[in-house]
């Protein structure tokens, strides 16, 4: 982080400080409140150390123990998560993770709380990425995530005027048609694509091109390694290719999860108790392929 500084959109692209188009890659905490033991400052040091310069904390809205019912402790945790980051020289995405709340518009209250306190807390801050909501699904509109983006961007404009921000799109976060045809009107904004590799046939690289020639600045802030459906294989071919597009086109990822979770996009192996100073033994298969992919330029 301190090596590009302060970050901002220009033409589409993310850039630092001196104007150079950059990337951003690093990995999403699980939820906070369930997996905070891989928030601490050795935990991250260590997927810096393996070529990291972003981590994503993801701070559940609704879920058990989320932010709606556990505001203090959850935000303690939160700060604390931010300070790790930034200690480890990594940008910290400061993500509210909504899931199960489908609409933003549902808690924007508390949302605005919320924003307005993180982003108070750290105006001065280059290091910090606001990401407004998680993934917007069911019957939730583009015109109401307008609606919702066009209440708390000024609120975070008004504290920290130059920050990126990221904003989610229609469907679990697929839709980039969306702000193509009809995006928000700030600066230093960029549009979130999500992606799992189980379900993904390539639509994507249309949608990010269509982006790239309009000037849209996308930021994949959340993609995981998932089986083909009906069967317990992860296509790594398929992952590598993703990957492979989104460098040749300067565009930032964040993978889903670093925790030990049951789960096929867990990075550690749900039998593994470090917390820090993982080798590759300790990975799951999804890990040793996304620790690798840090480690490339």
């Amino acid at each position: 982080m301190s090596e590009n500084g302060k970050l901002s959109v220009k033409d589409g692209q993310l850039v630092n400080e001196d104007g150079k188009i950059m990337r951003l890659k690093g990995m999403s905490s699980h939820g906070l409140m369930w997996y905070p033991e891989y928030t601490n400052y050795r935990s991250l040091k260590t997927i810096r150390d393996y070529g990291a310069n972003v981590f994503r904390i993801a701070m559940y809205t609704e879920q058990n123990k989320g932010y709606i019912y556990n505001s203090k402790e959850s935000k303690k945790i939160l700060l604390n998560t931010i300070e790790n980051v930034l200690g480890a020289d990594m940008y910290a995405i400061v993500d509210w993770h909504t899931l199960k709340d489908k609409d933003p518009n549902e808690n924007i209250e508390k949302a605005k709380e919320f924003f307005d306190d993180i982003s108070r807390r750290y105006k001065d801050e280059p290091g910090v990425i606001y990401e407004i909501f998680n993934e917007p699904s069911g019957e939730t509109s583009w015109q109401d995530i307008k609606d919702y983006a066009n209440i708390i961007i000024p609120i975070i404009r008004k504290n920290s005027p130059d920050a990126i921000i990221l904003v989610g799109t229609p469907n679990y976060c697929v839709d980039l048609k969306s702000p193509i045809n009809d995006p928000l009107e700030y600066d230093n904004i960029m549009y979130t694509y999500h992606l799992y590799t189980g379900s993904c046939e390539g639509g994507y690289k249309y949608l990010i091109e269509e982006a790239i020639k309009n000037n849209i600045a996308v930021f994949v802030s959340e993609w995981g390694l998932s089986p083909e459906k009906g069967t317990n294989n992860i296509d790594f071919n398929k992952a590598t290719e993703f990957l492979d597009y989104l460098k040749k086109n300067n565009i930032s990822w964040v993978n889903w999860s670093l925790s030990n979770k049951d789960e096929p996009y867990s990075a550690i192996d749900p039998n593994v108790e470090k917390l820090s100073g993982w080798n590759l033994n300790d990975l799951t298969e999804s890990g040793k392929f996304i620790f690798d992919s840090l480690s490339k330029k």
